[in-house]
């Protein structure tokens, strides 16, 4: 007999990947009855413990770039508890271990969320006015159905989206023709190619030599291409089995780019299962066969990882001129910033084509709803963007901070009983602000919440790092023409000063330029990303922007200033964008000497230009330089500016105390008057250039820069006392709520980071009146 369980949800979300449980786990925080539905067995999806795919995102391309908000936090749990794959150093950083799920599923309980595994999704019911109000599931384990009725708004991100295109959202499927978008590396003429889907395993070293015996009636061997080159068919497998790696995952198959991957989905991972054997047949019994004699498969992925089927279509359809030219939209909730990376059908395999590697760029609300499904909201790789566009937009961690931002869409939907759209038309203030206190954050805008008391107090520190207060260490001659390259600057600058010394007796001409980057576009091609990534150095990569002259007096030794008359105009710098840059040169001389900075600079390092060569070296040092006005480095009062990261290595948006100040250190916010608080959230430093740095990338616990002990002090009636005291965070985002104080003064003392020599902190907040629960 038929059973029918019925549940009823405000918000229910359709597939558990990255996208999908940061959507649920923002919903619930923000007081949604919000149901996850997941018709596999583990939480995940491509990054679960069936596939392992690492969660990579815009930090792969662009430095400070990552999508921080839910997803960061739980890989920082994630890595502070061991919920990762050991593998080998240097390898692909995927994750199968189910010690990860159990803190996704953690962090879904905490946020009240109702996870209902092994259902299957597979039916709408729709009402005259084209909402979903009901999804009828299929329970896998159980054998019965589940009807869900839904009060508020359906979160599509089950990467097929099949409920939402049975009730009626449109959608694209394949490629578009170039004259549909105008965009440049689109087909001349519409196809129905897809991304293809892979397979992965985990290759191991044993202690014994391993005899592979291939099943029957097995596809010939073929390498994957790269990027239209025929090197990868020549030298595939080189080296892979002969250096110290001892356990690794191994992702070489791919197929099904021209056929239906919703449809042919077993097919596919049947013909990809075949494929696998072929490639290691051909590692073990044929030209590796000596170097591969003592490895051995230890698992094989019963999931394939699907990149690509439909894509919905919103009010906003990104495009790959969109994320070319790095734009940013007025209702962006998330950015992306991978590379366009295309896998393209060749023959049964494929050939992976980079287009670009774009610069960060917006993803706005408008691309994550349905234009005609009224309260349907899209997640992961079913949000509106081209075929193009979406080889970036699809990838895991971009997914991530798009289901957190529509997890924050959906609880004001169901706040004002209104449609996604409608919260662009009439609640986009609202929100940013939810967003923003969710720790959200929203691409190259700050902001300060009203209920914010921080801003309006003197911010100071016991420390903090200031460009213009390294003090002088030894000489160089200026045999080459040299300079300063900076990732920040103030839009006008008046006076530039260098520390010099002349050693000869007669006064020496310097000229000073200021160069700033301009390249043609915001992109790079892929071989041009390889030589030089952010930081191409080519004379054709800047123009001079200001001018101006000096002498040096015989024997002069000290700060030399030049001052621009009227005041040069740089204009402002682009926080999204780490290769906008400048750089502050003079011209070689012989008979000067320039002191070398004693301390490093984060956001600038010295350059000489090459005598043949039409382009200029990284010393990987810092020159003695001032400028006035500086450049924030690492100023107290960068906690109340509204930034709580940084996108790029500068602005750094942090108060960071002096190195050589040993810890702990203080930051302080005085009030005039008296202020009742009682919710004060700080949000400290453990972001990094590089993606591989990271603690969950090279199988370490934590970062050692991010603050390990502290207290939260306020001053009361003139007296010191103590509010909060945390001795082993390993966290981001840390907020402490107690009883309202009454106070002029709040005190945050950094005793002890996990191995770094100085305080760094994003934001201080003060909140006043009822917290929120949203972070």
């Amino acid at each position: 007999m038929d059973r029918q369980i019925r549940h009823t949800c405000d918000v229910l979300v359709i597939g558990s990947g990255v996208s999908g449980y940061c959507a649920a786990i923002q919903a619930g925080r923000l007081g949604c009855r919000t149901i996850l539905v997941e018709k596999d067995e583990v939480l995940g999806g491509n990054s679960g413990p069936n596939l392992g795919v690492g969660i990579t995102g815009a930090d792969r391309y662009n430095p400070y770039a990552t999508e921080t908000g839910i997803v960061h936090q739980i890989q920082e749990e994630g890595a502070w508890v061991g919920g990762f794959t050991g593998i080998s150093p240097g390898t692909m950083p995927y994750n199968i271990s189910r010690r990860f799920e159990a803190v996704v599923r953690q962090f879904l309980e905490e946020a009240g969320v109702t996870v209902l595994k092994r259902h299957y999704a597979r039916e709408p019911a729709v009402d005259t006015e084209g909402r979903i109000t009901a999804v009828l599931c299929e329970d896998l384990a159980g054998f019965g159905s589940v009807r869900i009725e839904v009060t508020g708004v359906v979160i599509e991100a089950s990467g097929d989206g099949e409920v939402g295109a049975l009730a009626g959202a449109e959608f694209d499927m394949g490629s578009e023709a170039a004259s549909e978008f105008g965009e440049r590396s689109a087909p001349a003429e519409r196809s129905g190619l897809v991304q293809g889907t892979s397979l992965v395993a985990i290759a191991h070293r044993t202690d014994r030599d391993v005899t592979f015996v291939a099943p029957p009636d097995l596809p010939p061997f073929r390498p994957r291409g790269w990027h239209n080159r025929i090197g990868p068919f020549v030298r595939h497998h080189d080296g892979m089995f002969s250096d110290r790696k001892d356990l690794f995952f191994l992702y070489v198959t791919e197929t099904g780019g021209n056929r239906d991957t919703i449809r042919d989905d077993g097919a596919i991972y049947d013909d990809l299962l075949r494929q696998l054997w072929a490639e290691w047949d051909h590692i073990k019994n044929g030209p590796h066969h000596e170097e591969a004699r003592c490895w051995d498969l230890l698992w094989v992925s019963p999931k394939a990882g699907k990149r690509e089927s439909r894509r919905f279509l919103g009010d906003v359809i990104l495009t790959q001129t969109d994320l070319e030219n790095g734009r940013r939209f007025p209702d962006d909730i998330a950015w992306g910033g991978h590379d366009l990376d295309d896998h393209q059908p060749l023959g049964d395999g494929s050939n992976i084509v980079t287009y670009s590697v774009v610069p960060t760029y917006g993803i706005p609300l408008r691309a994550c709803y349905s234009r005609n499904v009224p309260n349907l909201l899209l997640g992961g790789r079913l949000i509106s963007a081209t075929h193009v566009a979406h080889s970036s937009t699809r990838v895991m961690r971009t997914g991530g901070a798009i289901g957190q931002g529509i997890g924050v869409a959906a609880a004001l939907c169901c706040q004002h009983a209104c449609s996604p759209r409608d919260v662009f038309d009439r609640h986009l203030e609202e929100l940013r602000a939810a967003l923003f206190d969710s720790d959200g954050s929203i691409p190259g805008r700050g902001l300060r919440l009203p209920t914010d008391i921080a801003p309006s107090a003197h911010v100071s520190g016991t420390s903090q790092v200031r460009f213009n207060d390294a003090p002088p260490g030894d000489y160089v001659p200026l045999l080459a023409r040299a300079g300063v390259l900076l990732w920040d600057w103030r839009p006008e600058i008046d006076t530039v000063s260098f520390f010099l010394r002349n050693r000869s007796d007669q006064a020496q001409e310097l000229v000073l330029t200021v160069l700033r980057a301009c390249e043609e576009h915001a992109w790079r091609t892929v071989d041009e990303f390889h030589r030089c990534g952010r930081n191409d150095l080519c004379d054709s990569a800047f123009a001079e922007v200001a001018r101006t002259a000096g002498t040096v007096a015989g024997g002069f030794e000290g700060w030399h200033t030049f001052r621009f008359s009227p005041a040069a105009q740089i204009g402002e710098k682009d926080c999204m964008r780490d290769d906008d840059r400048l750089i502050v040169a003079l011209c070689g001389n012989r008979n000067i000497d320039w002191a070398l900075s004693a301390l490093p600079c984060e956001i600038a390092t010295m350059v000489e230009h090459g005598h043949d060569s039409a382009e200029w070296s990284d010393l990987r040092a810092m020159a003695a330089l001032r400028l006035d006005p500086p450049p924030s480095v690492g100023e107290a009062t960068n906690v109340t500016n509204g930034f709580k990261q940084r996108f790029s290595r500068g602005p750094t948006n942090m108060w960071v105390s002096d190195p050589s100040a040993q810890l702990p250190q203080d930051l302080t916010l005085t009030w005039e008057e008296p202020q009742e608080f009682g919710d004060v959230v700080i949000v400290f430093d453990n972001l990094t250039a590089r993606r591989h740095d990271y603690p969950w990338e090279r199988g370490a616990r934590v970062l050692p820069a991010l603050v390990k002990s502290y207290e939260i002090w306020c001053r009361e009636d003139g007296k010191w006392l103590l509010l909060a005291c945390e001795d082993r965070n390993h966290h981001r985002l840390c907020r402490h709520r107690f009883d309202p104080v009454r106070a002029d003064a709040l005190r945050l003392r950094v005793r002890e980071t996990h191995g770094g020599p100085s305080a760094r902190v994003y934001e201080l907040r003060v909140m006043t009146g009822c917290a929120s629960d949203g972070a």
